[in-house]
């Protein structure tokens, strides 16, 4: 199912790729979860794609795929065992509606569809255990950015899944 809506989603902003409208970015992102007196954060470095559309009057519609790798895990206690969380993958769909200000200023909101895998390990008394589990959520995020020429950008993202807040602090450069 993923690689059919990816493909999708290819194959319509190819259709785009006669313009140069296209947002490419980088950044630093940070996943954090408090459930039942745990505190999860895990952070990574992720990477994003986008098709700018022009509606008039400054406001844009932007489909964007994001990808993201962890860098940091983390480590909590369960029963007295060290369980250790590590990021392997994060993947968000997404389309966000943006106005931009005359002063460079833009604020977006967008509704996502985000995966994220993750593997957790333990081990206690020499005995080692370790799995994989991934899951798809609908979540709601939005953010401001400053543009500081016609092709550069830095912006901050907060978004919600489920409970899980996810912060990005990242620049985008048009071509």
């Amino acid at each position: 199912m993923f690689k059919k809506m990816v493909l999708a989603i290819l194959v319509v902003l190819s259709s785009f790729s006669s313009s140069a409208n296209w947002v490419g970015g980088l950044g630093y992102i940070n996943l954090s979860d408090k459930d039942d007196g745990l505190e999860i954060n895990l952070s990574g470095i992720t990477g994003s794609l986008s098709y700018k559309i022009d509606s008039n009057h400054n406001f844009y519609f932007m489909p964007e795929v994001r990808l993201a790798t962890g860098i940091s895990d983390d480590t909590i206690t369960v029963f007295n065992v060290d369980v250790d969380i590590e990021m392997d993958r994060f993947i968000a769909l997404s389309v966000r509606g943006q106005y931009e200000l005359d002063n460079g200023v833009y604020l977006f909101a967008a509704p996502s569809y985000a995966n994220i895998e993750f593997t957790v390990k333990a081990s206690q008394d020499g005995q080692h255990a370790s799995e994989s589990d991934d899951s798809w959520e609908l979540g709601f995020g939005g953010g401001v950015g400053y543009q500081f020429n016609e092709s550069t950008s830095a912006e901050f993202i907060y978004e919600q899944y489920d409970g899980t807040d996810v912060l990005t602090l990242g620049v985008k450069v048009e071509f």
